[in-house]
């Protein structure tokens, strides 16, 4: 197999750039933006903030790292990580002790969530936070949890009450059980992720009913039940830290708040490689990549002319987990083919090989579609994360990112995308 003539496998970056391993003249090496900090997780497991324009090399649950692109998001939850601050209400018996183990950071600032008797409603903290508009709306709520004495922890969000999800997390087995009452509630999806030292990241994605607010709760328990189902424990507790509840579908990277919400603006990465770097008559364009969210919105890469009008691409499409690979010559799609995938969310490698009247697809080393009418595009010269020019930016992960300048065989696609 020939060398590809643009590779980004994420592994430098600076602030406005992320490097490309090849070319190494700097002309494949992309242009990046984000106004305003932003958190990644690094290689040793902890989160930090980075710096305004300074790109994400992101290493969750990974030997290697992503480059991890995401919309804007807000934290409308406020003092995300002061579970003893006046706004956070506690029931009689509930106790809060402040910064008494070391958080997903490396500091000394998560609480200590107890206990004080198996009565059901003295038992859990809550706040209350205002939502964008008193409509239903879809909403991420996600906190970071410890075990400590007790094998559960069950959190509830709540719009008008009974219109509620609740969800009960069990440390021995890491599984995480949500269930909704009322009316117009509805879970669209959860997740545990494990970030080390005993923290999981427990995240609910649910749409809600027509109240103007939302309700977070939270309650450690020593046997399975609800926030305010009787216990037998009278000393359960958990280390608490980092509550984020965001508008849209799926949790994205923690955004810290104080005495106001705080918004993450969005990644912007384009403009890798130039005229000299695109073959208008063969190639390849490869990636390993993942979606934020199954959210039916669209995620473009694309080598185009800077605009959707002549373009090669791939993206996530309207249709729920499913891959679209499109090509448009003159603003005309002369290729539009779809497939799908078990979960979106998870990495997928992706080829399309391109040349006039010979176009294939491939997905995890299996050829799934075939075109031999196509028109290929001219004046290409930018690989970016859109769908050329500036409509809808890539949001996900990428591992690997590719452009061969020729057409490669079946036998190296399929060893390609395995």
């Amino acid at each position: 197999m020939s060398n590809p003539k643009l590779a980004l496998i994420p592994s430098g970056q600076k602030a406005t750039k992320v490097y490309s391993v090849l070319p190494n003249d700097g002309t494949g090496d992309f242009t990046f933006a984000r106004t305003g900090d932003a958190t990644r997780v690094r290689k040793d497991g902890l989160i930090e903030t980075v710096a305004t324009t300074v790109p994400r090399l992101d290493w969750l649950n990974s030997d290697c790292p992503n480059l991890l692109l995401e919309p804007q998001r807000t934290n409308i939850q406020i003092r995300s990580e002061e579970f003893d601050n006046a706004v956070w209400t506690k029931q009689a018996d509930l106790t809060v002790t402040a910064n008494q183990v070391t958080a997903p950071t490396g500091e000394l600032t998560a609480d200590k969530i107890q206990r004080g008797s198996t009565i059901n409603t003295n038992n859990y903290l809550q706040d209350t936070v205002s939502k964008s508009s008193s409509a239903q709306l879809d909403v991420c709520t996600s906190v970071f949890v410890k075990q400590g004495e007790g094998d559960f922890f069950a959190l509830r969000m709540t719009g008008t009450y009974p219109n509620r999800v609740d969800a009960i997390f069990q440390f021995s087995n890491t599984t995480l059980t949500t269930s909704v009452a009322g009316a117009d509630f509805t879970v669209t999806s959860s997740k545990v992720e494990n970030y080390g030292n005993g923290w999981y990241r427990l995240s609910v994605v649910y749409n809600t009913d027509a109240a103007a607010t939302i309700s977070s709760t939270f309650s450690p328990r020593g046997t399975s039940g609800q926030i305010d189902a009787t216990d037998t424990s009278t000393s359960a507790f958990v280390y608490l830290w980092g509550c984020q509840v965001e508008e849209g579908i799926g949790s994205t990277s923690y955004i810290k708040t104080e005495s106001g919400s705080t918004t993450r603006n969005a990644d912007v990465c384009t403009d890798a490689g130039d005229a000299n770097t695109f073959n208008e008559n063969e190639g390849v364009l490869y990636a390993e990549i993942a979606a934020l969210a199954d959210d039916e919105t669209r995620r473009d890469i694309s080598i185009s002319n800077g605009s959707n009008a002549n373009t090669i691409r791939f993206h996530y499409s309207t249709t729920s987990n499913t891959i679209r690979f499109q090509i448009r010559a003159s603003n005309s799609a002369t290729v539009v083919q779809s497939f799908s995938v078990t979960d979106i969310k998870d990495f997928h490698k992706v080829a399309l090989s391109y040349k006039s009247n010979d176009v294939r697809m491939f997905i995890d080393g299996v050829k799934v579609g075939t075109d031999t009418s196509a028109t290929i595009p001219t004046g290409l010269n930018e690989l970016s994360f859109n769908q050329g020019g500036t409509g809808q930016p890539f949001e996900g992960k990428c591992k690997d990112l590719r452009y061969y300048d020729t057409a490669l065989t079946d036998a190296e696609l399929i060893e390609l995308t395995r």
